[in-house]
């Protein structure tokens, strides 16, 4: 990585006394492919193929129609035409794997031919970051069997993205309008908590009206990152947001 201009500044603290440093180096998040996979006789997880644009459109809007109207880095899902070019697609994984921002691993009902379930992921590679950023189930598949086989799938991606993805930080957020999502990552998935952001996007509540919705914010270290991030004792805050890492020091150690 050039860095023809640096080395003559410095940084605003010397910060880094606490965990191990390194040189900066180019960096990649590696989509990892996941097999087609029968969930059971009726479910297969696989991953978005480029016929999969209009249902998986479709996918979102009926189970994620809040994001109308909503942040452009997200509005797209809505929106067919928009797909091409953004997430990577099983096609061209070889290359998509490495260039696409976004990646989707979807679970389609095989009995009738729609797609059940699905969840974007968003990579920042110079940070080695995957953000968790949406879980989406169609609303005739939440209750039942099916309603706990498909986040369980779900999980098995991020798995895989902890395995061999090389990212090393991973984070979620989740809506306030049920709590399912949180806590699948604070108890089951074990993330943890990381605070919650009241008005964060602006959320679709029917016909041409929106609000400022509520999340709910979580992380994971994974790898190596635990050896490389900075301990509390370097940190600068002041006793309000000391009280407020300390509360959240200690959920987190209880969960």
């Amino acid at each position: 990585m050039s860095k023809p201009f640096i080395e003559q500044y410095q940084p605003y603290s010397p910060m880094g006394k606490t965990c191990m440093i390194r040189p900066i180096h180019d960096k990649k998040v590696i989509w990892p492919y996941a097999a087609v996979r029968m969930i059971n006789s009726r479910f297969r997880g696989r991953m978005l193929g480029e016929k999969d644009f209009e249902a998986a459109a479709e996918l979102w809007r009926s189970a994620y129609p809040e994001l109308y109207g909503s942040s452009s880095k997200y509005e797209w899902l809505l929106y067919p035409e928009q797909y091409e070019g953004k997430v990577a697609v099983s096609e061209h994984w070889q290359e998509d794997r490495v260039q696409k921002a976004f990646c989707m691993p979807v679970i389609e009902d095989i009995h009738l031919g729609i797609l059940a379930a699905g969840a974007l992921y968003l990579k920042d590679d110079r940070n080695l970051h995957v953000e968790f950023s949406f879980g989406a189930i169609e609303p005739p598949y939440r209750k039942g069997s099916s309603g706990e086989k498909l986040p369980a799938a779900i999980l098995d991606y991020l798995k895989l993205l902890e395995e061999e993805s090389g990212a090393e930080y991973l984070s979620a957020f989740c809506e306030t309008w049920h709590n399912i999502s949180q806590y699948l990552c604070l108890k089951v998935w074990g993330w943890k908590l990381a605070g919650i952001f009241p008005g964060q996007y602006t959320r679709w509540c029917g016909g041409n009206n929106e609000y400022r919705g509520c999340t709910v914010h979580f992380y994971k270290l994974i790898g190596e990152a635990q050896k490389y991030s900075s301990r509390p004792e370097e940190w600068e805050m002041i006793p309000e947001v000391r009280r407020l890492w300390d509360v959240l020091d200690e959920i987190n150690r209880q969960v």
